[in-house]
């Protein structure tokens, strides 16, 4: 009798069993859409434009007391100042990669104006609704 009745308990978990792994199976493609190591959604468009306009966007660190010659030598090796952080003595600034080479090339020469160069990277904001919204 016991046989008969673990029978049939058995065979009313099997149908839900397969619900819920098929639920996880197809749950889980959405979620690996906007994995962290995946590019976010345009990226590849955007990039392609920045690539086009050979300019890309730096962040320029000065040293105290340089900020108009930092802007200055912005200015003669032809970038533009997109924006500023006088608070942190960093110039964000639109060069070419050329402008950047010789910039590096020559940094004992800046030296006495410039601590560091390094890239400004590029954020945008994810599609409005994703897997993960309420």
């Amino acid at each position: 009798m016991q046989n008969k009745h673990a029978s049939t308990l058995y065979s009313g978990i099997k149908p839900i069993c397969g619900l819920v792994l098929s639920a996880a199976l197809f749950s889980s493609f959405s979620v690996q859409a906007y994995n962290k190591g995946m590019p976010a959604p345009g990226a590849k468009k955007q990039a392609e434009l920045s690539q086009e306009n050979n300019q890309a966007s730096y962040y320029l660190k000065y040293k105290p007391d340089m900020e108009a010659q930092a802007k200055s030598l912005v200015t003669k090796l032809g970038g533009t100042i997109t924006d500023t952080m006088p608070e942190r003595r960093v110039l964000i600034v639109s060069l070419g990669k050329s402008d950047i080479d010789n910039l590096t090339a020559n940094r004992k020469q800046y030296s006495d104006i410039i601590d560091y160069v390094e890239i400004n990277p590029q954020r945008q904001l994810l599609e409005k609704k994703t897997s993960l919204s309420y």
